[in-house]
């Protein structure tokens, strides 16, 4: 399977979208990474495809965000 890589930079706006498999990996990390599905926020740093939002929340893969409208 091709993997296209990441399509977020810097300044996009996203949200946070995991699907189900991840919320049930993740859901006990959401609170001490300060993020949560349905979150919005602004690309601010992207490591090793790993995505921070707004005061470095997050840092999931980009496949748990989707563009904001």
């Amino acid at each position: 399977m091709h993997n296209p890589g990441n399509p977020f930079k810097i300044g996009d706006r996203v949200i946070f979208d995991p699907d189900k498999r991840t919320i049930g990996w993740t859901y006990s990390s959401f609170d001490m990474l300060r993020i949560h599905p349905g979150d919005i926020g602004t690309v601010t740093k992207i490591v090793d495809d790993m995505i921070l939002i707004d005061d470095n929340r997050g840092g999931f893969a980009w496949q748990c965000f989707k563009k904001a409208p």
